[in-house]
């Protein structure tokens, strides 16, 4: 099978490496695609720096998020092919899904609360909308406590002082 494999330079974003090399010793035949999408710079900044050395700069950025993934792939003797986008992450994922022809896409996650998921919608939720390919969601690690505690009861806080000022 043939999978798809965003990451950034996170260590949950890695938790899909498991899963291929334990079909690998399983004896099953699997290809990779390991995919790191870089953001566009808002035109207002990009208008102070050259093509040339955003591309550089990008491509240095990705050459880091694809190390731990490309090494341990190598170990494991999966096959696979690093690629680099620009774009929204979403889009990107889904759009090289279809043009490499996958059979599904594993993304790794970190855990985080209700009040941050609602605030940033999942990319794997982005991807799902945009594709008929499967798409596989490996949540690794627990949520931060301060994401879970200290900054809703700061909000709370903040709200307090704001009502009690008028």
């Amino acid at each position: 099978m043939k999978y798809l494999i965003p990451v950034d330079a996170s260590k949950a974003a890695l938790a899909p490496i498991d899963h291929l090399e334990a079909a690998k010793r399983r004896g099953a035949s699997v290809e990779a695609v390991v995919l790191n999408v870089q953001p566009r710079m808002h035109r207002h900044i990009a208008q102070f720096t050259r093509r040339p050395d955003r591309d550089a700069w990008r491509a240095e950025r990705s050459r880091v998020a694809m190390a731990g993934a490309i090494e341990r792939l190598s170990r494991a003797g999966v096959p696979f092919r690093a690629l680099a986008e620009v774009g929204l992450p979403a889009e990107r994922i889904a759009a090289v899904a279809e043009a490499e022809h996958v059979d599904e896409i594993l993304i790794g996650v970190g855990r985080h609360p209700r009040w941050l998921r609602w605030l940033k919608p999942p990319i794997a939720q982005g991807v799902v909308a945009r594709t008929d390919i499967p798409v596989a969601v490996m949540a690794r690690g627990r949520e931060n406590a301060f994401e879970r505690y200290a900054v809703p009861a700061g909000v709370v806080g903040l709200a307090a002082l704001l009502i009690a000022a008028e």
